[in-house]
């Protein structure tokens, strides 16, 4: 137990969690599974309600675009999200429930989930605070250390690094594109953009 915290009992839970065990490393599997732990913490810290399977069904499969099981031409928060949706509704999810999914996940890389629903908003807070952290999150430290031993982080820093360059590397030119604002910006004045090692080290973790 953490915090009295529970995982979702339900069967769609349960094969969920052994689809992201199946298709990712163990640096990914767990990272995976420390969002959705994380994300809990935030649920009970802010006394917020929050639908918990859908919490974990978006958290649990949310890198699936950085397996092999989620290819395609598209970046990979958008492959991953349809293939979380895919999955979902074979299952018998509903297209509505999937969908909500494939919302989580496929707005996870910007900050539109934090002014989304309640649900959408805390789960993005366990993303951020395993990936580059939470100012001011004020997380009890026994709990977070708690989460990091069930799910050591394994260089996490590092090797997701090495898994975004090889996102990179794979799909040329790079399927995105900046916000209209930043490329203002960019043109009116050199613009300061951190890579990505600078970003990863903002995360309160050593690795």
């Amino acid at each position: 137990m953490i915090s009295d915290i529970k995982v979702p009992d339900s069967s769609i839970a349960r094969q969920a969690e052994e689809l992201a065990r199946s298709v990712s490393n163990d640096m990914l599997f767990n990272h995976v599974m420390r969002c959705y732990w994380f994300s809990e913490l935030f649920a009970q810290k802010h006394g917020t309600k929050v639908d918990s399977e859908l919490m974990f069904l978006s958290s649990v499969l949310h890198d699936l675009g950085l397996t092999a099981h989620a290819p395609g031409p598209h970046r990979f928060e958008i492959e991953g999200a349809g293939a979380a949706r895919k999955f979902l509704v074979e299952k018998g999810v509903s297209s509505d429930r999937a969908q909500k999914v494939w919302d989580n996940i496929a707005l996870h890389t910007w900050d539109v989930n934090l002014f989304r629903d309640d649900t959408s908003r805390i789960m993005e807070l366990g993303l951020l605070y395993d990936v580059v952290g939470v100012a001011d999150a004020g997380l009890d430290p026994a709990d977070v250390a708690e989460i990091v031993r069930r799910y050591p982080r394994l260089h996490f820093k590092r090797d997701f690094n090495k898994a975004l360059n090889r996102e990179l590397d794979t799909k040329q030119p790079y399927p995105h594109f900046h916000h209209i604002c930043t490329m203002i910006e960019h043109n009116r004045a050199p613009l300061v953009m951190p890579d990505s090692s600078t970003v990863l080290n903002m995360a309160p973790f050593e690795e």
